[in-house]
């Protein structure tokens, strides 16, 4: 039978592979750019509403995923902890796009979902220090493999697409690579960092293994 750290590692590739691509490569374009059109660099009133509504969505499912993933490991999160989300990442994101423009918009947006992962997740992983800085390098490597692709395949191959199709494209090709970072990034660092209930009495106490005397 599958072992319970099996199901969890195998269902956070799933789910994220799934949610990046689906609410992030496809849904946000059709939302964003779908019921307003393209823009310039200035968003009128109704084009900044449905980017912002469509940001809401894709962290909402994110989080949802997230949270029932780990509620098959056994830990057990409230919805307290979508709000985060919901109210830095989308600001985080416009911050990045007004200040500096494409593409720190979408390394702000990455970068904020690894800070609030780093702080929300840290009491349940069995090396908090050291997963802070690895949940944050992972969002990162995330954003630079999104951008890398997705902008490098607008200029080469999709720029002269026309309209809702250009955008779909661009955002595959961002939300695709970035999803496969975080899921498999993730699958190695949290079968080491996240103590699972069918874990052994070793694994439950990593920092006291070196102090048992040795016996003759």
């Amino acid at each position: 039978m599958e072992s319970v750290k099996k199901k969890f590692l195998k269902k956070w590739v799933t789910g994220n592979v799934a949610v990046y691509s689906g609410a992030l490569g496809c849904l946000h374009p059709l939302i964003a750019h779908g019921l307003t059109g393209d823009h310039d660099k200035l968003l009128t009133t109704p084009q900044f509403i449905t980017h912002t509504l469509s940001l809401f969505v894709f962290m909402f499912l994110l989080v949802r995923t997230q949270q029932r993933t780990f509620q098959m490991a056994g830990k057990q999160k409230t919805a307290a902890g979508l709000w985060p989300f919901l109210f830095f990442t989308p600001w985080v994101f416009w911050l990045g796009y007004y200040t500096l423009f494409v593409p720190f918009d979408i390394l702000f947006m990455f970068l904020s979902i690894g800070i609030i992962n780093a702080i929300q997740l840290k009491p349940i992983v069995k090396f908090p220090t050291k997963w802070v800085w690895q949940c944050i390098l992972g969002y990162f490597l995330a954003a630079v493999a999104g951008i890398i692709v997705g902008l490098g395949a607008y200029q080469l191959y999709y720029k002269d697409l026309p309209g809702i199709a250009r955008d779909m494209a661009t955002w595959l090709s961002i939300s695709i690579p970035a999803a496969l970072v975080v899921a498999y990034y993730f699958k190695y660092i949290l079968a080491i960092q996240v103590l699972l209930p069918n874990d052994s009495v070793s694994d439950r106490m990593p920092e006291q293994k070196a102090h048992f005397p040795k016996v003759a």
